[in-house]
């Protein structure tokens, strides 16, 4: 589990045995998506578990193959009311220091200087700017970003009687984020009653519902259409590239501010239209999220054993409700440019606003606007079960039928307006021209379903010998009806080999042994990119291919959607695995073994077949692709007691091993084997490699330099400079091996197939002690190569220019005459040179393993005498703090869990809370 960005509402990724995609998503026994689990509340889960192995997560059919994350929310109990309040404050810190807190102004100054000596020019800056910024520096964050903070609360109450069980709780989780006008606030609600309406009849019945509001500021440059991505780099970069040598803001007769004014300013940055960062964020200007979900889960028990020994029923249906409305408000904005006192003199020194040096930037967007995305979701899930549990003397036979429906869809609609009324901005549609040539709109729909048997039959022998066979056969509209039907069985095996009277006469070392091994295959409906198949790809069907003016009026076009594949069919997932469990030292250590193969074949994809352009599409995906995954897991659990039975204790460890490859992929006749590209080719390799130049160091020295010169080398058409990385000229013309005297693209390298980790490993350790509890969990990855990259891909650019580091490394141990055996090299202000950092190259290369504090939590159990007095049944007081600390050579540049060195930054939570019973 991993959290690329600390940003509010952000969530982890969760990857099982190495997979690409998401697990398999099941929330009291319905089947869910990565969405519906983040929004759940801590406070109403009763039991989370993680199935990795082919037998356990097979019966939960397609997409079982990454995994599956098994959630049951808690119920009602046998018991008088109990009321639950748990509180808590967490206020958050990024892991490492904000980029834009490693430069100031005078970084620039030296910046500036270095660049102009690169290129010859005279160096812009002397004593007398210096001087001037010896007492001042300009910091985006200074206006715009907070420690953010959450608070979370929520009531609950259980009980019930032999007859009615139930639960309920309310929940409230309010945020600031690290950005001011940056909020997210979730309610949460679920009340789950059970009845026993007489002695064979159960009813249950789950209802659940959440509200989440996300209001955050306008920004139009993210990689999202939604705007609801997470990693927000590009913003988070902004604040640390911004210049610190000219004031954000102005008073009416020039003084810089260190406040927002109505005179916001617009730096000098060459041609490039700036804009101001500050308004940016605080500015009038918004993106509203709204998301509202009701999910109702409806069940009935029924005893069949008076008719048929061990034989029971139950009916489960499920509905969910769900909408999503953004509202994006968009102004232009009005800045100042920049204008010096005395241009003859100190430039950064600013004169007074003036009316007639404004500049009006439109962040990409042809008019103001403001837009609603509207959608409504829903689905059904419906599942008949069949049990039939019963022993025959050392015969345990459990037997289940299960048949399982569900279908879901939604619709949803754009409307856009634009050019509002020319008077103080109003964010209602009414304020905006009705000319239909402002105003658009448009709309979608979606639908699908699937269908499925499930079968399962488990027996065993007196505990010692257990079989299971198990089948899904799933049906799905993804797919056309000739090929919308797959069969998919799994078998295991389990031997208690401690159970066996030849075993315990041998030895008492063991107090449990068990071998297993199971093979299980499932069905996947995802892609060669891991996305899923997208509806209809079996049928032809038509879509908007653009718009053309014709005399005054704008019409649309409609045109064929890709070729269908009407032989579009499932992957299908195989795996193998074979374990050991084991407990020894009366149960005080117990652990397990387990190695696994996993392989999904007929994976959809594009082939590679070259055809003439008057065909005018591309060929349909087709179900030929393979890969798979091979490695091991293990676990180990110490659990006793110690200072005379007083303090109780366990430690645990697990360590995974998880490597991936492409059995068979479609590729290019260059990427062969024995072919020039064979080295970028994915057959036999993990899907995440590395593919750059190799680097053989810096050029320091003039004799270095000279060399070179001396024999005509080049580097993407420039000859070669002190501060410069070396490249190695490996390859000529087409790939071809051999060097040519020069180095361009023809050069590339696999330099590392561990661009994913290889292993991940954790250590837990609990004790309790009178009333004081300690949890505290590490993780940590490795095997695991990392390249240090920005947005644009792997290496570092120098975006700068001439006016500003851009990223910090450019202002810290760079190539000077008087520093030649710096870390990295020379600053140049070109963002595209690959010699002065912009390429992936084995420079850039860091080991990624990490070792984290992932959590840590104290408690503290008030004494009973105390709250008896109070009337509380049970009081806990408690600190919990995440990701505490870190050790990674990757900090040179960014927490190691970071996506990039530009994205936002990964957050290290301090939690204070209670949780009261009464």
């Amino acid at each position: 589990m991993t959290n690329a960005s600390g940003m509010a509402a952000a969530s982890s990724s969760i990857r099982i045995r190495g997979a690409f995609g998401d697990p398999l998503f099941v929330i009291d026994g319905i089947v869910r998506d990565k969405e519906a689990f983040d929004a759940l509340e801590a406070a109403e889960v009763d039991q989370m578990s993680f199935l990795k192995d082919a037998a356990t997560a097979a019966i939960y059919g397609s997409r079982a193959g990454n995994g599956v994350v098994l959630v049951t929310t808690k119920k009602g109990s046998s018991s008088k009311p109990v009321f639950n309040f748990q509180t808590n404050y967490t206020t958050n810190r990024p892991t490492m220091k904000l980029h834009s807190d490693k430069t100031t102004a005078t970084d620039e100054l030296i910046y500036q200087n270095r660049v102009a000596e690169f290129q010859g020019l005279t160096l812009p800056n002397g004593q007398r700017e210096f001087d001037y910024f010896k007492d001042k520096s300009y910091n985006v964050n200074d206006f715009i970003w907070q420690n953010p903070w959450s608070m979370r609360h929520s009531l609950s109450v259980t009980g019930g009687s032999d007859r009615i069980q139930y639960y309920s709780m309310l929940s409230y989780r309010g945020e600031e984020g690290s950005y001011k006008s940056l909020e997210h606030k979730k309610v949460n609600m679920r009340s789950n009653v059970t009845a026993k309406v007489s002695d064979a009849i159960k009813v249950n019945l789950n209802v659940s519902a959440f509200q989440e509001n996300q209001d955050r500021f306008f920004w139009p440059f993210g990689g999202s259409e939604n705007d609801d991505e997470f990693d927000v780099s590009d913003i988070y970069r902004v604040t640390f590239n911004w210049p610190k040598t000219y004031p954000f803001y102005l008073t009416a007769d020039g003084k810089p501010a260190d406040h927002i004014t109505q005179f916001p300013v617009q730096p000098v940055m060459g041609s490039w239209q700036m804009w101001n960062v500050i308004d940016q964020v605080q500015g009038d200007r918004y993106i509203n999220l709204r998301k509202r979900n009701l999910n109702t889960i409806l069940g009935i028990d029924i005893d069949l054993n008076k008719y048929v020994k061990g034989l029971s029923s139950k009916v489960v249906g499920n509905y969910v409700a769900e909408d999503y409305m953004r509202k994006r408000y968009m102004t232009y904005q009005k800045a100042y440019s920049f204008i010096p006192a005395d241009p003859s003199g100190n430039r950064f020194i600013p004169g007074p606003p003036s009316e007639d040096k404004t500049v009006i930037f439109n962040f990409s967007q042809n008019q103001p606007f403001m837009d609603y995305r509207i959608a409504t979701f829903w689905s059904y899930q419906f599942n008949w079960f069949l049990n039939y549990n019963r022993n025959f003397g050392k015969h345990g036979i459990d037997a289940l039928v299960v048949f399982e429906q569900a279908e879901m869809g939604g619709n949803g609609a754009v409307a856009r307006a634009e050019n509002p009324i020319p008077i103080d901005n109003i964010d209602q549609s009414f304020a905006y021209s009705a000319d239909r040539l402002f105003r658009d709109a448009s709309g979608f729909d979606s639908i699908g379903a699937r269908q499925s048997w499930i079968g399962r039959v488990n027996y065993n022998y007196a505990g010692k010998y257990i079989a299971e066979f198990s089948f899904r056969y799933d049906g799905n509209t993804l797919f056309p009806s000739n090929s919308r039907w797959g069969f998919f069985p799994s078998i295991s095996a389990a031997w208690r080999i401690s159970e066996e009277n030849f075993f315990k006469n041998t030895t008492s070392f063991f107090d449990e042994l068990k071998i297993r091994g199971s093979y299980g295959t499932t069905g996947n409906d995802l892609n060669v990119a891991d996305r899923r198949i997208a509806a209809f790809s079996y049928l032809n069907y038509f879509v908007n291919s653009g718009t053309y003016m014709f005399g005054d009026r704008l019409y649309t076009t409609v045109g064929p959607g890709p070729v269908p594949n009407p032989n579009l069919t499932w992957a299908t997932s195989s795996s193998y695995n074979a374990g050991l469990d084991f407990s020894i030292f009366k149960s005080r250590l117990n652990g397990t073994v387990d190695v696994f193969l996993r392989k999904e074949t007929d994976i959809l994809g594009s082939r590679e077949v070259k055809l003439p352009d008057s065909y005018g599409m591309q060929l349909a995906p087709e179900n030929y692709a393979a890969r798979s995954w091979r490695g091991a897991d293990f676990t180990l659990e110490w659990r006793d007691r110690a200072i005379g039975n007083q303090l109780n204790y366990s430690i645990t460890g697990n360590l995974g091993f998880a490597r991936d490859r492409w059995d068979t992929y479609d590729e290019a006749p260059l990427f062969a084997p024995g072919q020039n590209r064979n080295f970028e080719s994915r057959v036999g390799r993990p899907e995440n490699r590395l593919v750059g130049y190799r680097a053989s160091g810096i050029i320091r020295t003039q004799e270095q330099l000279d060399a070179l010169l001396a024999k005509g080398f080049t580097q993407f058409g420039r000859a070669p400079y002190l501060g410069a990385i070396l490249y190695e000229d490996i390859r000529g013309g087409g790939f071809a091996p051999g060097a040519d005297g020069k180095v361009d693209a023809n050069d590339v390298d696999l330099l590392s197939t561990n661009n994913t980790p290889r292993v991940n490993f954790g250590m837990g350790i609990n004790l309790s002690w009178k009333n004081w509890a300690l949890q505290t969990f590490f993780q940590g990855v490795t095997s695991y190569d990392r390249m240090i990259s920005n947005q644009e891909g792997g290496g570092m650019r120098q975006h700068g220019g001439t006016v500003r580091p851009y990223y910090p490394i450019w202002a810290g141990d760079v190539w000077t005459a008087d520093n030649p055996q710096a870390e990295y090299p020379r600053v140049v202000g070109n963002s595209g040179w690959a010699e002065a950092g912009a390429a992936a190259s084995t420079f850039w290369i860091r080991n990624g393993a990490y070792f984290r504090m992932k959590m840590l939590n104290l408690g503290y159990n008030l004494p009973k005498p105390w709250l008896r007095k109070i009337g509380l049944t049970s009081a806990q007081l408690y600190f919990n703090g995440s990701n505490l600390f870190v050790f990674s050579g990757m900090k040179e540049f960014h927490d190691p869990e970071q996506k990039n060195y530009d994205s936002y930054p990964v957050m290290k939570a301090f939690t204070f809370g209670a949780d009261i019973k009464f």
